[in-house]
């Protein structure tokens, strides 16, 4: 890629992260160096880490796929031909979107390995709160490693077996909801192909909150996410609301998960940062 670069006129180096969040620290040095464009190559996990230290930027984020899932570069368009994206990356043009931050109650509540850069946390694509982040949290690392998305698959399979809802409110706006899972999509997509939040997008200045109530047994989630394979979250049991703040709640250990990797338990929350990246796009 950098020689691809290169020969587009561009001048660009190749750096490597080598420990959880490192990806924030050698894109806030780097933009602090002069650099004007920062190419992420690896998946949502990868992004996550590189936005934290760019928003808030005038430097542009340019996504090359290349990790267990890539949701965002999908959502963005970006092709997944190294020339390509090569292309994208030369012609320049560009759009600023809204970001989400996620906000904990207490350092000493984040997961060992998963340290968060601060207690706010930037999430690009969505978070989710309860079933999702509980499949995050017991998926086998080494499975991931060797077949990327289909270990999510298995931790979700034990789930519909032995999973036990852990109920939470959310206050969106103001207005309360009981819920098992809420998805607060910045952006239209999540993993796997499904559709939760098919009308948010990166640029408006407010998510959509997809809620399911906690009153379902394991084998109606299965029915729900069928729902959502087929684009179709209004045949699920679920609801979409629309909100620039979100509080999440829980008398029991409900987690969250923010752009597919495991942040923390409640409370939390939830806000939109308008106007807060760059992205290069096709």
């Amino acid at each position: 890629m950098v020689r691809l670069l290169h020969e587009r006129g561009i001048r660009a180096s190749m750096l490597a992260t080598s420990r959880p969040n490192e990806g924030a620290e050698l894109a806030s040095r780097a933009i602090a160096s002069g650099a004007d464009i920062i190419v992420a190559h690896g998946g949502d996990g990868t992004v996550n880490e590189i936005i934290q230290g760019m928003a808030g930027t005038e430097a542009r984020l340019a996504v090359w796929a290349g990790g267990t899932a890539n949701v965002v570069a999908c959502d963005l368009g970006m092709p997944s031909r190294m020339h390509r994206v090569a292309d994208v990356i030369r012609a320049g043009k560009e759009k600023r979107i809204s970001l989400g931050l996620a906000s904990g109650s207490g350092g000493a509540a984040w997961p060992a390995g998963n340290a968060p850069v601060s207690e706010r946390r930037y999430f690009f694509m969505f978070a989710g709160i309860g079933l999702d982040a509980s499949i995050c949290r017991t998926v086998n690392l080494k499975l991931k490693r060797m077949t990327g998305q289909f270990a999510y698959g298995v931790s979700g399979l034990k789930h519909l077996l032995s999973w036990r809802p852990q109920p939470f409110t959310l206050d969106v706006d103001g207005k309360r909801y009981e819920s098992a899972f809420a998805l607060v999509g910045n952006g239209s997509r999540y993993g796997g192909g499904i559709n939760m939040t098919p009308n948010a997008r990166l640029e408006a200045p407010w998510f959509d909150v997809y809620i399911l109530p906690p009153d379902g047994y394991n084998l109606s989630y299965l029915f729900d996410l069928a729902g959502c394979l087929l684009g179709r979250p209004q045949w699920t049991r679920g609801i979409t609301v629309t909100g620039q703040n979100v509080r999440a709640e829980s008398a029991g250990d409900a987690w969250v998960e923010v752009d597919g990797e495991v942040l923390g338990p409640l409370p939390m929350r939830f806000e939109v940062v308008p106007d807060a990246l760059s992205v290069i796009v096709p």
